[in-house]
């Protein structure tokens, strides 16, 4: 940096040159500059310091530096090893060194290093020079060689104090040992310490030699590396074998000298082995029979003596010792003695045991003061784990010992009543069961749980009554599942509701009803088939009277849910059609009696309102009777109404194939329209009839409307007055009239004045131009027949001709512009035509030339005939009347070989008074050829289809609607009916068939004497 300043320096004094003016030797003045505030001095230093030759000679010379400075810093960091010289603390480091009590070795090592470290620094050259820069070491190498040198003085001063304080105790237990070996044995036990003395002289010899060879080269070890030590010290260490030599030689002479005592001697120690051999053979013995491994189950006993015994095995060891050293200095064999050696081993062992044993009734004592409330089992499981896996631990020796298996019994023992603790805590056990327990066991205690504690059960030995815990335990948990299964039956029904909504008809508030009770009876039957078990079980004893309390209970509110739901849905359907004005004055016996029956069951409605608690309801007193009556009453009041609506449904059948309470919604009202939602039920495609004023005011009926849009004008108006019964078999009977008339005209102008036989087709309704085209084709067809008979041989291929024309004329008319409805009516004629033709076909193919062939028999013909003025129908041997049935533009099927052969079927069985059932997969056209049957023959045909829910009594109202209508009944589905019903419906339908084959016009059905009308036919249809 110094350097560097003085270049920078060097440079910025050629500000000091300033330049001459020009042409001058005149300083230029400063000159003031725009933008600046000082005015600027003219010299040579930009030039100089923009020079490329300066800037390298600045460049180079900083280089130069930092080359030289870390050169230096290179050399100067081979000092830097010789800094934990004085970085560490001396004190604390030899502190360290000396608490290892380390060797002469160790030291050795230690003062060898520093002290290379002191001649290597010496060596040192201690100047540097480096390129302008000279180092001067020598302070910096005097110092190192200081520290060095201290460290050697400081482990030097540390071996010293080691070396004298072990020459010091060296010195001391050897004068110890002289004074000793000086003393007069006078008694045996003189003689025994000092013979003692000689002995461990002859023992340390070794350790003594070794001791005094470690000082001298600890004193060898000082002297080398000049460490001042004391004369005194150097002459002791020089001194020490003369004074170690002198003691052994005087030893052996004191050894040599007491031989004759030691003679005198010896023979009374061989006496006294002799004794404490005979002695220890009795304490042997007494151990065996009578010590703590003797005391079998009683291991308290067996820990009280175990004290005595050990003191005394530890008085027999003591003795062994004494006459073994006595041995020892007598040079006698060490005698061995196999019996104190066996009975310390089983001491050991039986220490092993019974200090276990204490250990586990400490911890026994501790648990039995426990408040059974406060049990903790797993504290008493862990805790005798414990001590049994330390017994199990024990030496094989020591665990075979009896003692050791009456321990491991008893533990074993305590260890399988903790589950008793367990099974007796048990929530179901109350105190009738504890008296159970008391009475089994013998033993009685206070109950009362602030002072009833484990010790109580300890007392119990309840391992010996594990059979009776378990009964008990068993008994009572049974009979807690029993008490809380009635405890949950209990809290069930407390708060178990009714759901009670408003009951809204249109806007008027009729007052309240229960909604669903599917919820309440699930439990109701859940409860009840609980409590069933439970009455079953052997345990219900203390609850018996409480669950057949709550048995009979629920049995009520089932039966008086059950009539409850009955009674509401017939009120529900009763009391919207007694609230009705007529139908009041059609029955006012049963208008009164509803009244009353209303009102009682609204108030028990109000009353359930406001508490709807199911089991207060239920159980309120003659709650069941109550509803029992209402339900009978309804019951009356129901049959009342069926009997007066069959009697409405006989006056005029088709009311059959409406439902009750669109019935009652045609009686309750005088006016006529009531009828209009409900004609396309009762008629086939009929969507109204028009009504329009009479002269005198009263509404007349005038035609009938399909749901197509097409009208039939009725020949004669009919007045809608009256019953409405009445007026609506009137409408029927002009409903045919006037189709058969309308028919008649057709058939009588077809063609007439050579009218187009399509321009003919526009002048009549649909069903009306079907008709008159199959009456006048008959003819043709049979026409023909006789042309040929009479000998035309071509008399069918012209007809047939003509049948190609017709239709291609049809076809013509199809394709120009028509109204929806003329469309649809010469789309249905066109069907029957292509047929026709097709049939023609045939006739022309296969040479049919008689009318009385089969083919020609087999197939749908109509007549007008003249005697009876009717169109008749004729298949085979069938015959049938027209049934004028007005449909509308309702359309027809397409006729394929297997229609004509469903049509020949039905039929034939018509004619046989039987019925038909077509079979055949699902969507294959069964229940719409039937239809188109009815269609043909201009018959009503209604279809109903059939479920699992159907009863007899429905499809006997309908057969009953059917047999006095003379209309066809087409039941779907037909084998989806239950079995058990079906069995009914076969007596039914066997009634209807006798009745038809009697030609009866009355007959008894169902109870009752009907109308029966011969057009009538049922057929069923089922998917296989």
């Amino acid at each position: 940096k110094l350097c560097m300043n003085c270049v920078r320096d060097a440079v910025e004094g050629s500000k000091l040159f300033v330049r001459w003016m020009h042409g001058t030797c005149i300083e230029t003045p400063p000159q003031h500059a725009e933008g600046e505030d000082e005015p600027i001095v003219f010299s040579f230093f930009t030039d100089i310091a923009a020079d490329p030759a300066v800037i390298d000679l600045v460049v180079t010379a900083s280089q130069n530096v930092q080359k030289t400075l870390m050169a230096l810093n290179k050399y100067l960091s081979r000092w830097k090893r010789y800094r934990p010289l004085w970085k560490l603390d001396k004190g604390i480091m030899m502190e360290k060194f000396a608490a290892k009590k380390p060797s002469c070795v160790a030291y050795d090592e230690k003062l060898q290093f520093y002290t290379k470290i002191a001649h290597e620094v010496s060596e040192q050259p201690l100047v540097k020079d480096e390129d302008c820069i000279r180092l001067q070491l020598t302070p910096l190498a005097s110092t190192v060689q200081d520290h060095a040198k201290a460290w050697v003085s400081s482990l030097g001063k540390l071996l010293n104090d080691s070396a004298k304080e072990e020459l010091t105790l060296l010195k001391t237990e050897l004068e110890g040992l002289t004074s000793d070996l000086k003393k007069v044995p006078d008694t045996l036990e003189d003689l025994k310490f000092v013979l003692g003395v000689i002995a461990n002289i002859k023992d340390i010899s070794l350790n003594v030699e070794m001791r005094f060879v470690d000082l001298q080269e600890r004193y060898r070890t000082l002297g080398m590396y000049k460490i001042e030590v004391t004369e005194e010290e150097t002459d002791l260490v020089k001194d020490m074998p003369q004074i170690w030599g002198d003691l052994f030689m005087d030893s052996k002479h004191v050894d040599a000298r007491l031989a004759p005592v030691k003679k005198k001697f010896t023979e009374i120690t061989l006496q006294q082995i002799k004794e404490y051999d005979k002695d220890l053979n009795n304490f042997g013995e007494k151990f065996h029979a009578e010590g703590p491994g003797a005391v079998g189950a009683d291991l308290d006993k067996g820990a009280e003596i175990l004290e005595q015994y050990q003191k005394e095995l530890a008085k027999y060891e003591r003795e062994r010792q004494e006459l073994a050293n006595a041995e020892r200095l007598f040079d006698l064999p060490i005698t061995m003695y196999p019996l104190l050696q066996q009975v310390q081993k089983e001491m050991k062992g039986l220490e092993m045991i019974y200090n276990l044993y204490k250990q586990q009734q400490a911890a026994r004592e501790e648990w039995s003061q426990t408040l059974w409330a406060n049990l903790n089992v797993n504290q008493l499981v862990e805790g005798i784990e414990g001590f049994i896996k330390q017994l199990k631990k024990m030496p094989k020796d020591v665990k075979s010992l009896p003692v050791a298996h009456h321990l491991d019994a008893k533990m074993k023992e305590f260890q399988a009543s903790i589950p008793l603790f367990v099974d007796l805590k048990h929530e179901a056990l109350r105190e009738r069961h504890w008296k159970e327990l008391m009475e089994k066991t013998g033993k009685s205690f206070d109950m009362n749980p602030e002072t009833f504690t484990l010790e109580n059960l300890f007392a119990m030995d309840l391992h010996n009554y594990a059979d009776a815990i378990a009964d008990i335990v068993t008994s009572a948990s049974k009979e807690l599942s029993i008490e809380k299964g009635i405890k949950e039956v209990e809290e069930t029904w407390a708060s178990m509701k009714f759901s009670v909504h408003k009951y809204i008809k249109g806007t008027s508030d009729r007052g309240f009803i229960l909604g669903a009770v599917d919820d309440v009876m699930q439990i109701l039957d859940d409860n009840a088939m609980n409590l069933q078990s439970m009455s079953a079980s052997r345990f219900v004893g203390p609850f018996l009277q409480t669950v057949q309390n709550w048995e009979k209970g629920l049995s009520l509110i089932a039966e008086v849910v059950e009539v409850w739901m009955v009674v509401q849905r017939k009120w529900m359907y009763l009391e919207s059609i007694f609230l009705a004005g007529d139908i009041r004055s059609q029955l006012p016996e049963e208008a009164k009696k509803f009244d009353a029956i209303d009102k009682i069951f609204k108030k028990i409605m109000n009353e359930t309102a406001k508490s709807p608690i199911i089991k207060t309801t239920c159980h309120a007193p003659n709650r069941l009777t109550d509803l029992q009556n209402l339900s009978d009453g309804l019951e009356k009041c129901q049959k009342s109404l069926n009997d007066y609506l069959d009697s409405k449904r006989n006056a005029f059948p088709r009311f059959f194939f409406i439902s009750d309470e669109e019935l009652l919604s045609i009686l309750g009202s005088s006016d006529p329209n009531c009828v209009q939602e409900h004609m396309i039920k009762m008629y086939d495609n009929i969507a109204a009839l028009r009504f329009q004023e009479g002269s005198n005011g009263e509404t007349l009926a005038t035609a009938m409307i399909s749901a197509e849009g097409e009208v039939m004008e009725f020949r004669t108006n009919v007045a809608a007055e009256g019953r409405v019964e009445d007026w609506m078999t009137a409408v029927l009977q002009e409903m045919r009239s006037t189709n058969r008339l309308i028919t008649k005209e057709a058939i009588f102008k077809y063609c007439e004045n050579g009218m187009p036989r399509v321009e003919w087709m526009t002048l009549y309704q649909g069903m009306v131009v079907l008709a008159g085209n199959q009456v006048w084709w008959t003819w043709e067809v049979e026409d023909t027949f006789n042309k040929v008979k009479k000998g035309d041989k071509n008399a069918m291929k012209n007809y047939a001709k003509r049948m190609h024309k017709q239709i291609d004329d049809l076809v013509v008319k199809v394709r120009s512009e028509l109204s929806k409805n003329d469309r649809a009516k010469f789309n249905s004629v066109l069907i029957i035509d292509v047929h026709a033709r097709d049939i023609i076909d045939i006739f022309v193919r296969d040479s049919i030339m008689d009318v009385r062939e089969f083919e020609w028999e087999s197939q749908l013909r109509f007549y007008w005939d003249r005697p009876l003025d009717e169109l008749m129908v004729k298949q085979c041997t069938g015959t049938f009347g027209y049934g004028y049935e007005y449909m509308g533009l309702n359309g027809r099927l397409v006729i394929t070989p297997l229609t004509d052969r469903i049509y020949l079927t039905l039929t034939q069985a018509l004619s046989m008074y039987l019925g038909g059932a077509p079979a055949g997969p699902a969507g294959t056209g069964k229940t719409e050829t039937t239809k188109d049957l009815a269609k043909a023959l201009g018959l009503l045909c209604v279809v109903t289809n059939c479920g699992e829910g159907m009863d007899f009594k429905a499809v006997g109202k309908i057969f009953s609607g059917l047999a006095q209508c003379g209309a066809w009944g087409c039941f779907d589905e037909f084998n989806r009916i239950d079995v058990s019903v079906l069995s009914v419906i076969s007596s039914q339908i066997k009634t209807i068939q006798n009745a038809l084959i009697h030609k009866l016009k009355r007959f008894q059905f169902e109870g009752s004497e009907i109308a029966m009308d011969d057009r009538m036919g049922i057929f069923i249809t089922m998917n296989p």
